[in-house]
Order: C-alpha cells, then sequence, then structure tokens
C-alpha cells in the first residue's frame, strides 16, 4: 500500500491534488483543537446517570482525554506532513512545467513574439534583359532557403515563411514554378518574418555580397526589408511524428 508520508520518492511519484489536499487539511486541523470548552460541552451530553457517576468520581474521563490529546497530535503531525507533501508537489509541478515550456519555445511549438525584421521577396516585374546573372525573374526555392539560413546565422530566434512557422525539420522546395514550404504552397510574395536584434539582422541582410545583393543585382525591387519594433510569429503546424528515429531504450 502506498503510504504518502514516506520519503521514499519511486518513479511514480504521487502526486496528491491540491483541491482534495486543502480538504483533508480543513478537515484535521477541524479535528485537532480540543479545549476546555468541548470538555465541558461532553460532560453536557452526558446522561443525568453517568453525569452522577462523574460528579461522585465513579467515572473517570483522563483515560479517554489523553487518548484524545494522542490522536491530536498525531493527526497535527499528519498535517504538516500533507502540507509538506502539497509544497513539495507543487514546486515540482512548477518546475517542470517551466521547462516544458522551454522546450516548445525551443522546437518552434508555441507562439512567439519580439523584435525583428521582415523581409519580402517578390518575382520581378521588369522586362526581360540579356544579362547574364544566377538570379532569374522568378524567386526559387533556394532563394527563400538561403535567406533563411543567412537570417538564422545571424542571430535569428525564430522564423516564418508566409505564416508559417520554420520548424527543424521545415523543408523548401520547387514544384514546378511554385514553392512548397513543409508541402504546403506558396506564392509570391514571399514574406520572411524574423524574430531577432533587428540592427544585426538588417546589417546581414544588406551586407555586400549576401543572397539579398545577389537578387537586387538582377532586380533592385525583387527584395525589401523592413526592421520592425514587435513581430508574433504562430507556433510550428508540421508534424512532429518521427518515422524511423527513435529515443535509445537506455535514455527512456
Amino acid at each position: 500500500m502506498f503510504n504518502p508520508f514516506s520519503s521514499r520518492k519511486s518513479e511514480n511519484a504521487w502526486v496528491v491534488p491540491v483541491s482534495v489536499m486543502a480538504v483533508v487539511v480543513g478537515f484535521m486541523s477541524s479535528l485537532a483543537w480540543i479545549t476546555n470548552d468541548d470538555r465541558s460541552r461532553r460532560l453536557q451530553s452526558l446522561s443525568p446517570e453517568l453525569k452522577q457517576r462523574y460528579a461522585a468520581g465513579e467515572l473517570d474521563l483522563t483515560d479517554e482525554n489523553e487518548q484524545l490529546r494522542s490522536e491530536v497530535t498525531k493527526l497535527r503531525d499528519d498535517v504538516t506532513k500533507l502540507q509538506n507533501a502539497v509544497a513539495e508537489n507543487s514546486n515540482a509541478s512548477q518546475s517542470l512545467n517551466k521547462s516544458l515550456q522551454e522546450i516548445k519555445v525551443f522546437a518552434g511549438l508555441t507562439e512567439i513574439e519580439g523584435p525583428g525584421v521582415i523581409v519580402t521577396l517578390r518575382d520581378s516585374t521588369s522586362p526581360a534583359d540579356t544579362v547574364m546573372n544566377a538570379v532569374g525573374p522568378i524567386i526559387h526555392d533556394n532563394d527563400v532557403l538561403r535567406v533563411v539560413n543567412e537570417l538564422r546565422n545571424a542571430g535569428a530566434e525564430a522564423l516564418s515563411v508566409n505564416n508559417r512557422r520554420v520548424g527543424p525539420n521545415t523543408n523548401f522546395r520547387c514544384v514546378g514554378t511554385t514553392i512548397h514550404v513543409d508541402e504546403v504552397k506558396i506564392a509570391s510574395p514571399v514574406v520572411i518574418r524574423a524574430v531577432g536584434d533587428p540592427e544585426t539582422l538588417f546589417g546581414a541582410m544588406t551586407m555586400p555580397g549576401g543572397v539579398v545583393s545577389e537578387i537586387r543585382e538582377y532586380d533592385p525591387k525583387m527584395v525589401e526589408i523592413k526592421p520592425v519594433k514587435s513581430l508574433r510569429l504562430p507556433g510550428y503546424s508540421g508534424s512532429t511524428i518521427f518515422k524511423v528515429a527513435k529515443v535509445p531504450e537506455d535514455k527512456k
């Protein structure tokens, strides 16, 4: 049988619901008070015959009172142990919840907000020319991927592409003339939002020889970069299921 007052901790920690604990503590506390008034009330509840015997010294309540005092002492100790158990479980729950929230933020599973930059990539509307350039008039998956990587390298803490959160397994690819982000089709303009230090991120996007610089060589209007004081990105909505990879048995 499980002993809630045991100091031994098992792998399956027993957690006492706070509401139930409060009721138990309150009930025990109400039993833990025996005063002279309580004793007088008990005497008044005796039958006339027992009152006469008590007055004549034939009925001794000392043993009963001592037993009650012993029970009260035990109840008070139990109350203290229950209160300590509630406090320990509450602290453990708070610590566990804090770690869980940190993991969710790290994995991109929750909304996040902060300052950053917005980078907008759009197809060129300028007439085609004969200038040979690595970048063409159409924004491709590689352009999006390179901008995302540039922002990550510059310290972006969270990113989204056309309001889809970029997670650990997010992929970018072209199918014909359409860009897919995690199997979801997106079209120009491609809006990349990044949470991080705006000045640092803006500097990374405008440095000479970078991906944005290459796109702008073809048409400066294909890229727009704007620092912002506040962004709010959605949580990652893609699959979190691993089909092959698994946690080793000795790490579970």
